[in-house]
Parts: C-alpha cells; sequence; structure tokens
C-alpha cells in the first residue's frame, strides 16, 4: 500500500514527505481505496496542466468556483460565503460559473487539473497531507461543528449527555470516527448512519419528528437553518471549529494576493451579520445587544460621528445595566424588523411599536413604555378633514417601516373605500411626508411622536385627525427569550416616568432639538469629514474605510488639531517619533494623519501570524496601536496560561489585558503594569461604532437605490 502511494505521490522526496504520506493513510482507511489511489494519479498528472493566472482568469470573465454540493438539488454554499465571492466577482468584471465536486478528496486533484480556479466552502485540510498543491488564502471565519437536538430536549451540554441517546450521522461526516470511538467506549450510546442520499434538510427533519434523537451539523448550514425551524435547537459546540480559507493553484499567487486584499477589506462587514437566537445569558456573555429599529429623530440617527435617539439611547441605559454594549441593526420595513428578529439577526425590536402591530406566537412584547396615536397627515393648504368618513375616496401612502397597515386595513373593511399603498423597503418616512408637501402623495399616517410643529413647518404638512386612542408601545423579543422579557420589564418598571426617562422623552419628543441634529438616514452622505481621505487610504493598505473613520473618531472625535496628554498627535493620535519613523510629519494635517495612522496599522496587521482569523487579526492590530505591539504580544502569552485561546480576542486575550491591569502591591507599593483595561474599552468602542457605520451606510445605500428606481410622476 505504501509503495503504491510513494510512487503515485507528486513527490520529489519520499523523505520529505512522510509525515503526508502518513496523513493520506489515515485518511484512506475510511474511504473506497481504489477511487482514491484514481484521485492520487490524476493530481500527478495534473502537475503538467498550465494553471490560470489572476490576468488569465479577469481576460476570460469567468471565474470557475469548485464545491462539493451536500445534496443533488442544493448549492450547499453559505449564504455569507457566497455573497462575498460575488462581490469579489463583482469588483473585477467577471462572472461565476459553479463546478460541483463529487467530494472532499476530489478538489484538489480538479483545481491542480485546471478544471476549476478557486476552491470555497473548506479548510487546509483538503490537503490531507500533500503540499505544494495549491495556495491558501487568509482564513476569515471558524466553521463549527455542532450537536443539534428538538428544542423541548432536556439539556444536553457535553460528549457525556449523548451517552444515552440515539446519534445520527453520515459516514461522510467529519467527526464520525470521533463519534465511533465514543460508542465504543459508551455502549449505551445508539450511533446511527443517516443514509447518505439524505439531504441536510431531510436529516434536520427527521430529528424534529423523533426518528432521530440527536445529529451533528455544521455551523454555516444551521446558522441559515435553524432561525425557521425554532423547533430544533443547537445543544452546543462540539467542535472549536476549523478555519475556512479559498484554495486556489500553487501557480497561482496573483490570484491569492487579490483574494488577500479583499478579505482583508471586506471581512469584518460579512462577519457583523451573525445569528444568534440566544436568551439574555448567552447575549451578556457576547457583551452586545442587538437592537433592530429603523432611523428617525426619534428612534435611532447620526449626528457627527455618534448616534442619539429615544429608543437608542432608552436601550442603550438598559444594555449598560447590564454590563453590555448596543449594536444597531436598521430595517427597510415593519416586516423586515420582525423577520430579522425571528431570524436570530437582532435581539429586540424597539421602534415605537403599538403592541398589536406585530402578529403570531414567534413574538412577544414588553409591558408598556409609552403610548401614542396614529395620526393622519395632509398638505397644510388642503381642506381639512375631520374623521375617518372623510377618508372615502382618498389615497394613503404609507412608508414601509409603517406599523399602520393593518389597522387602516380593518378601516377599510368597514366600507370606507380608500386606496392604500405601501411604498417599496428603502423609501422612508422622510420620502414620503416631502412627497406629500409636493402634491405626489395624497396622505400618510404618522406616529403622534413623530409629529411636531417642526416637522409641520419643514414639509409643509398638517395633522389631520388621530386615527384612534393612543395606544401602548413596547419592545419586541423573541417569545423563547424569557430572561431578556423579563430583565425589559424589570427595567421599564424602574425607569419608566422617571427622571432619565423623562429627559429622554422630552429631549425626542416634547421638545425635539434642532433639525441640523435630528437627520433622517436618507440626508445622511458622509460619515466624517475627512470620508474621501480614509477612503483613499483604506483602501491603499486594504482595510474597510469606516473602520478607519471609527477608529478615527474613537482616537480624536475627528479633531485635527487633538493632542493626548503622552503627547500624541492629530486625527489618528500618532507620536511625532512614530510618525518620524514612518515617514512623515505635520501631524495636525489630515492627510498626513491619516496616511500615517492607516499605514501604521497595517504595519501592526503584518506582524501578526497568517493564520490567524482575518477579524481577530484585526482586533489584535487595533489593540496594539493602542497599547503597544509588546503588551498584545505579552497578553496572548497571559491567555494561554490562563486557558484561554491567545488567538482569538474577544471573550480571551481581552480577558488577560485585564488581569494584567489589575494593580498589585510590590514592597507595600500599589503597581500598576498597565493601562490594558482601556484597550479593552478601545477595541470595544471601535467595534460598536464600526457596525453600527456598516449598518448605517448599507441602509443609506438602499434607501438612495430605491428613490433613485422609483418614478414618483409624469412630468
Amino acid at each position: 500500500m505504501f509503495d503504491l502511494l510513494k510512487n503515485n505521490l507528486t513527490v520529489t522526496s519520499w523523505s520529505n514527505h512522510i509525515k503526508g504520506l502518513l496523513t493520506v493513510f489515515f485518511v484512506l482507511l475510511s474511504l473506497p481505496v481504489q477511487a482514491q489511489i484514481n484521485d492520487l494519479i490524476d493530481v500527478r498528472a495534473s502537475t503538467e496542466t498550465v494553471s490560470r493566472g489572476f490576468n488569465d482568469i479577469i481576460h476570460s470573465g469567468t471565474l470557475r468556483v469548485l464545491y462539493q454540493p451536500h445534496h443533488r438539488d442544493s448549492l450547499s454554499v453559505s449564504g455569507i460565503e457566497r455573497a462575498m465571492l460575488e462581490r469579489f466577482a463583482k469588483e473585477n468584471g467577471l462572472s461565476l460559473e459553479w463546478i460541483p465536486v463529487k467530494n472532499n478528496w476530489s478538489l484538489l486533484p480538479e483545481l491542480v487539473s485546471g478544471k476549476g480556479d478557486i476552491i470555497i466552502g473548506q479548510g487546509q485540510s483538503i490537503e490531507a497531507g500533500l503540499t505544494d498543491q495549491a495556495r491558501f488564502t487568509l482564513p476569515w471565519v471558524t466553521s463549527r461543528q455542532q450537536v443539534v437536538v428538538r428544542a423541548d430536549t432536556t439539556q444536553i451540554s457535553s460528549l457525556n449527555d449523548l451517552a444515552l441517546r440515539q446519534v445520527a450521522l453520515k459516514k461522510s461526516s467529519n467527526v464520525w470516527h470521533a463519534m465511533t470511538d465514543l460508542a465504543q467506549n459508551n455502549p449505551s450510546m445508539d450511533l446511527v448512519v443517516i443514509p447518505e442520499q439524505l439531504s441536510r434538510e431531510e436529516v434536520m427533519q427527521r430529528v424534529a419528528s423523533g426518528q432521530y434523537d440527536v445529529t451533528i451539523a455544521d455551523s454555516d448550514f444551521l446558522d441559515e437553518y435553524l432561525p425557521q425551524h425554532p423547533e430544533l435547537t443547537v445543544a452546543y459546540d462540539l467542535t472549536s471549529g476549523e478555519a475556512k480559507s479559498w484554495a486556489v493553484n500553487a501557480k497561482a499567487k496573483d490570484l491569492q494576493t487579490a483574494l488577500n486584499q479583499f478579505l482583508n477589506k471586506n471581512h469584518l462587514e460579512f462577519n457583523i451579520a451573525e445569528v444568534h437566537l440566544d436568551d439574555l445569558p448567552r447575549i451578556k456573555e457576547r457583551k452586545v445587544l442587538r437592537l433592530i429599529t429603523y432611523s428617525n429623530p426619534v428612534n435611532y440617527f447620526f449626528n457627527g460621528g455618534r448616534f442619539y435617539g429615544f429608543e437608542y439611547e432608552l436601550l442603550r441605559k438598559f444594555a449598560r445595566s447590564e454590563k453590555m454594549r448596543v449594536d444597531v441593526v436598521l430595517a427597510n420595513s415593519h416586516d423586515e424588523m420582525q423577520q430579522l428578529l425571528v431570524n436570530g439577526e437582532g435581539d429586540i425590536i424597539a421602534a415605537g411599536l403599538p403592541v398589536n402591530s406585530v402578529s403570531g406566537n414567534k413574538v412577544q412584547f414588553t409591558n408598556p413604555y409609552d403610548f401614542s396615536a396614529p395620526v393622519v397627515v395632509g398638505r397644510d393648504n388642503d381642506k381639512p378633514i375631520l374623521d375617518i368618513r372623510d377618508l372615502q375616496g382618498r389615497h394613503i401612502t404609507l412608508s414601509a417601516e409603517s406599523p399602520y397597515k393593518a389597522q387602516l386595513e380593518k378601516i377599510r373593511d368597514r366600507g370606507i373605500n380608500f386606496d392604500l399603498e405601501i411604498t417599496a423597503p428603502g423609501i422612508d418616512t422622510e420620502t414620503v411626508m416631502n412627497r406629500v408637501s409636493d402634491g405626489i402623495y395624497d396622505l400618510t399616517v404618522l406616529d403622534s411622536n413623530q409629529f411636531n410643529k417642526e416637522v409641520a413647518e419643514k414639509y409643509s404638512i398638517k395633522a389631520e385627525f388621530p386615527l384612534s386612542e393612543p395606544s401602548p408601545h413596547g419592545w419586541a423579543v423573541r417569545t423563547s427569550d424569557v430572561q431578556l422579557l423579563t430583565a425589559l420589564n424589570d427595567f421599564v418598571k424602574k425607569y419608566y416616568r422617571g427622571n432619565f426617562y423623562n429627559t429622554l422623552y422630552a429631549k425626542y419628543i416634547e421638545h425635539p432639538q434642532s433639525t441640523r441634529e435630528s437627520k433622517f438616514i436618507a440626508n445622511i452622505d458622509q460619515l466624517s469629514p475627512y470620508d474621501d481621505l480614509v477612503r483613499k487610504y483604506a483602501d491603499k493598505y486594504s482595510f474597510d474605510w469606516r473602520l478607519i473613520v471609527a477608529q478615527m473618531y474613537q482616537e480624536s472625535h475627528f479633531n485635527p488639531a487633538a493632542t493626548s496628554h503622552a503627547g500624541a498627535e492629530g486625527l489618528m493620535q500618532i507620536m511625532p517619533t512614530t510618525a518620524e519613523r514612518i515617514g512623515g510629519n505635520n501631524l495636525s494635517d489630515p492627510a498626513t494623519s491619516i496616511k500615517i495612522g492607516v499605514k501604521y496599522l497595517s504595519m501592526l496587521r503584518d506582524q501578526f501570524e497568517d493564520n490567524l482569523l482575518l477579524e481577530d487579526r484585526t482586533w489584535f492590530s487595533l489593540a496594539s496601536y493602542n497599547a503597544g505591539f509588546g503588551r498584545v504580544k505579552q497578553a496572548r502569552e497571559q491567555a494561554a496560561k490562563m486557558g484561554l485561546d491567545p488567538n482569538r480576542w474577544f471573550g480571551n486575550v481581552e480577558k488577560a489585558m485585564l488581569a494584567m491591569a489589575r494593580p498589585f502591591k510590590k514592597d507595600g507599593e500599589l503597581i500598576r503594569n498597565c493601562r490594558c483595561g482601556e484597550t479593552v474599552v478601545y477595541v470595544h468602542e471601535i467595534r460598536t461604532l464600526y457596525n453600527n457605520y456598516v449598518r448605517l451606510t448599507q441602509a443609506t445605500q438602499l434607501a438612495h437605490a430605491e428613490t433613485l428606481a422609483e418614478v414618483p410622476y409624469d412630468i
């Protein structure tokens, strides 16, 4: 067997590849031998094939994508990975050709033989001991094997809890051998073989129906499947995960470089849309409460680099009481808000919703924290309308984010005949009010909290009459999040109509601030006064420009004359000695400060290992910018001593930084090694700002696109 492998492997020295051959041997034990020998022969023969470089791919106009389908009718690629590759293709003017490959073992031979340009959906383990066959991109995400059970299953939190269960797996599963060993050591565990032809969806259906007790599946699939199937849940992560990378032919170095530049620049944006269906304890572990809302001068708005709003600041008060930060997930419609919550893409809806505005049993409202009424709004110079009878024959247009569609439909069902139109997602409340003012739309309906004297004067509109008595408003959570609901109700009970609440209510509802601060999202076209400069240098050094803006705000609040107590200067707060070493001076000049700051951050990033997940590499780089590379290196070493993962920032190395920040006594004197706690806060604040900036710019782009796409009237 070993002689045959030796003769067929594309190697130059047996002694140099003994470890690789051993790996191949053990892989072959679980696979049909002759088929794998044939694949190895294909690898040897394929080395003579001319591979396509990036320029060849650009010239052809097509990027050929190799992937392993999990089922004959499924593309079997995660939504995030697909979206990332589609963006890379679009930015380079390429179309994607999807090429299915029968199994993992065949992916590399197909790549080397020139039948495809890139392998996706895998980690570096696809080499299986064969060296120098492929180049891998920087790792950008971790895929975990997760234990899946019915939602009503009693607690399972470790391998020991599987001992009395029926665990169903395909023999092709990545964890088949590990579970076989476990079953041999635990005779009470029943390991059931799943037919290979069953799709992943069919396996999940069998678990839900009780045919199987437990199965194990990939987190990429479960993140997209479970939100639509609350009857199932993840019991725990069986593995810590394998880092995913894209693979290209070993000769395609220029393609690897292009992909790495793209991933460095874009990985963070794709990673913020994580799916979590957890209750309060797990949310607190992540230290981030994800608030779903839409932007207006009451709920949430952006000004001068920071965020404001009644809902935002009230929920931020709750989050701080639970030692969390707030990330905002912006929705473009009322229906989308509910979908984001149910799908696990946010934790709570806070958008001034009447408690009867969401139907179904998947969402539950808190106790009321406010009351308001829906108001019919028209042009200020039109003939007054007094009650619902005057709506006969009129046309009412609601923005997609309005919660009043169902209420208006009930009025129409009572025999009041009027037209009701809902705008496309992205056409926000401000656009609707503008079009009412211009006579493009006839009437609309606003929440009484959104309508005030300032709004009436700005848009030349007036409140005609309320559709109903004031109704209670509540925050919405998933019905399954019992502990979060309880904590929110306790918060409402403590703060409703108290000093903090009344101050916010007066600031944003009773006596709102000037329109300069109360910007609608559709009017936002920049995050900082220096966006063009940031884009230029972020692009040069392969960073997301919004991350640099978030860092710049954290450093200087966009003040080019800022100087720290330690002597750091300018927008990016660079020490003059560091600037001189990098090649710049005059840090009060915005262009110089941004150029030096981004270049310095890039230099720090390059000092970390390539095999780190890109996200953690970014956080380590930012931490080093604040505390120094040596301090972060020391914290990683300390994390390992503490039994934490030295390669992950959040929940691991940051804890080591906090431990290093604790003062201690030496010779009767209190000594502090570092102000590392400031670094932990620094990274958290930048991440929170960045996440909000991303969602803000995404929503703005959609709003602008929808506004341009819609032709409101004929001239």
